[in-house]
């Protein structure tokens, strides 16, 4: 009898003891999720959840939240993600699915990143729905690359990218439609300076198609389709822009240069505008003499043509 005693009385000890040291190494109902490199996304997801792969969020914003700074935002398939502010160094990416940033006022994504950030945007499809103001509006951070996306219907501009310190803009393989006064709209503030590249691009049925303004702006155009603008590239304010192997045509002014600005074009085709280029208020127009510029109700005429070297 005593030795059952004793057995029993040890178990009652050692029972708790077993039970209180396994909740100690598990998990802890209601605890916060770990912020990691690579979180996702997904139409399904709830962000209630950790943002893994097998418990996907449901929000860019709350994935956000839960990203390491330099991580990265995987889109698991088509949906509606939100609107998202982005304050450090982050890549939202969807190769697969359509990931939609709908917003109906404000902007769909603002970038407040630190000075060394670079944030990198893939195969998004943001959209104003007339309303919204703006895309995407860059505030702060090193540089935003922006790729393989499309950016429509916003009141004000698609891209506004308006950095107070010096930044780069890097746009490719996009569609930039339907924004009432700017697809891209280059416009830094205070001593801020911009070194910038739109390529593969089209800019089609927005005020203006792609404008950079200011004497810090220094912007490379490539292979970009601007047409049925009110104008299809423009620069003031001292900024310049380098205009290779483009197609501008059917908007009011094809290319334009004013207040000191200069844009040099080489190897394009300005046809189908109501004025092909436009120079005033001592901005420039410089030509390579390799450009095709007829068809247009007035063609125009460059400032200068300078010689291929």
């Amino acid at each position: 009898m005593a030795t059952i005693l004793h057995l029993l009385m040890r178990a009652a000890i050692i029972t708790p003891l077993f039970y209180a040291g396994a909740y100690a190494n598990s998990p802890r109902l209601g605890s916060a999720p770990t912020p990691q490199l690579r979180t996702y996304v997904s139409g399904l997801g709830d962000d209630s959840g950790p943002c893994t792969a097998t418990a996907p969020c449901r929000t860019f914003q709350t994935a956000v939240g839960l990203t390491l700074a330099g991580g990265e935002i995987f889109v698991l398939d088509s949906a509606n993600y939100g609107p998202v502010t982005i304050d450090k160094a982050l890549t939202i990416m969807s190769d697969g699915g359509v990931a939609g940033v709908l917003a109906t006022q404000g902007a769909s994504i603002k970038v407040y990143a630190g000075a060394s950030d670079v944030v990198s945007l893939r195969g998004l499809d943001i959209d104003g729905g007339g309303s919204a103001d703006y895309g995407i509006y860059f505030y702060s951070g090193q540089a935003l690359s922006i790729q393989k996306s499309s950016v429509r219907r916003f009141a004000s501009s698609g891209i506004n990218f308006a950095p107070s310190a010096a930044s780069t803009l890097i746009v490719s393989d996009s569609l930039l439609i339907d924004n009432r006064n700017h697809a891209v709209l280059i416009a830094p503030s205070g001593s801020g300076s911009v070194s910038g590249t739109v390529s593969r691009t089209r800019a089609s049925g927005n005020g203006i198609g792609i404008f950079a303004s200011g004497t810090n702006v220094r912007l490379m155009v490539s292979d970009v389709n601007a047409g049925t603008n009110t104008y299809g590239i423009g620069a003031a304010s001292g900024a310049s822009i380098m205009v290779r192997n483009s197609t501008i045509g059917h908007n009011s002014v094809g290319i334009a240069a004013d207040q000191s600005a200069i844009v040099r074009v080489g190897q394009s085709t300005v046809t189908a505008n109501q004025t092909g280029w436009q120079a005033t208020n001592g901005g420039q127009i410089e030509s390579y003499g390799n450009n095709n510029v007829n068809g247009n109700a007035s063609d125009g005429a460059p400032s200068s043509t300078m010689a291929l070297r």
